[in-house]
């Protein structure tokens, strides 16, 4: 998670990169479905609902496809970007917190609510699914075959 102004942190732990134009959601992504187990889980856990945000959205969305594209299997993209770098590209700014889950399997029979399953049983994921001040997000998930990808990135303005 990260909070407004810990930019230098990131910094200081080598997360640096180019900033790139965020990428739409594309029309077969299955965002939405994991929007709606998000929200179900949430309440479950005692929080509203996140907002759907459609520049989180194309935040995610692009380093969904990053991960798919590419291999990355980590919150860095391929070009070095960093959660801060990719939500600020899209234009969600300024922010007081943000925060970014991800999911990457080779299972061809993998749903999006596998990664939902898997977010719940990590800690670091789980918290941040189950911070009730985190108040708008954005999903993506993208497949190549049997590969699969997820993203999904909160904020509080």
């Amino acid at each position: 998670m990260v909070t407004r102004g810990a930019a230098t942190a990131l910094v200081a732990m080598g997360i640096t990169g180019s900033m790139l134009t965020a990428v739409p959601a594309s029309a077969d992504d299955q965002g939405g479905a994991v929007l709606s187990e998000i929200n179900a889980t949430r309440a479950a856990n005692g929080c509203g609902p996140v907002s759907p945000n459609p520049q989180l959205t194309a935040s995610a969305a692009r380093h969904a496809r990053d991960m798919l594209d590419n291999g990355v299997q980590s919150h860095i993209g391929s070009d070095g970007s960093s959660l801060v770098q990719r939500v600020s590209d899209a234009g969600y700014t300024p922010y007081a917190q943000v925060g970014e889950i991800v999911y990457w399997t080779t299972d061809p029979r993998s749903a999006p609510g596998a990664a939902v399953t898997w977010w719940m049983n990590s800690p670091d994921h789980r918290a941040i699914i189950t911070d009730c001040a985190l108040t708008d997000a954005g999903f993506s998930v993208v497949r190549n075959g049997a590969e699969m990808t997820a993203a999904g990135d909160f904020g509080k303005k």
